[in-house]
């Protein structure tokens, strides 16, 4: 079984639906969703399964780690508010995972060498976003242990870059490379208007910074840049 970890900004009425809808799958344990927006329900009324963390105030991505930490499974599924993913889907990520429990297993990937760039690509690959990613307890703490040393890059949000930094954590852990599949998802309609990488002129420079600096904590590679 896997635990899925959410998070929630600017899209109440998704999370809710994800809520409901992920704690439904027998492969699912908990559901765990953090709130960095407006509150969003009393948890009475939510499933069984499912725990709620409201926060007073944005605490930023890298609060997906924190939060995902804190799971009583081995396996753990980051994803956002955005899509809906389906249990067969969930399931094949996760059958992948108990293949290469070192690595994240997703459905969105990221070319980042020589340079990050933009647009979904499948197979072996550095980045997996944590749109949709298995992987374990012990990569995800990884990753969260070392997220204070790229506090002086100035992000929007706060922590942008999380799925990087967990990627490189993998690379790190396991030697190998991550694995994007083109597996089946649901993406909401109309969340393009909060979607950071449109709303954010910086996005795509902050996060070859943030590649630059995993390459140099985790392989000891100076690259001259931030």
């Amino acid at each position: 079984m896997l635990t899925v970890v959410m998070l929630n900004w600017a899209r109440p009425h998704y999370a809710l639906r994800n809520l409901h809808l992920y704690a439904s799958y027998g492969i699912v344990k908990h559901v765990l969703c953090f709130n960095n927006g407006a509150p969003l329900i009393h948890p009475s009324y939510l499933p069984k399964k499912c725990v709620l963390v409201e926060a007073s105030s944005d605490m930023g991505v890298t609060s997906r780690l924190a939060m995902a930490s804190l799971a009583s499974t081995e396996a753990i599924f980051h994803t956002d508010d955005d899509l809906a993913v389906p249990e067969n889907t969930m399931r094949a990520l996760y059958e992948r995972w108990t293949n290469a429990k070192s690595s994240c297993h997703g459905l969105y990937g990221r070319v980042a060498y020589p340079t990050y760039k933009f647009g979904n690509v499948f197979g072996p690959v550095e980045v997996v976003l944590t749109r949709a990613v298995v992987c374990s307890l012990r990569v995800n703490n990884l990753a969260l242990s070392v997220t204070d040393l790229f506090n002086d890059l100035p992000a929007k949000p706060k922590g942008n870059g999380e799925d990087i930094i967990l990627s490189f954590a993998a690379l790190a852990a396991s030697k190998k490379a991550n694995a994007a599949y083109p597996l089946k998802a649901t993406n909401y309609p109309e969340c393009d208007d909060v979607a950071i990488h449109k709303t954010w002129s910086g996005h795509l420079e902050h996060r070859k910074h943030v590649v630059n600096r995993c390459r140099e904590i985790f392989f000891g590679r100076q690259t001259g840049r931030r």
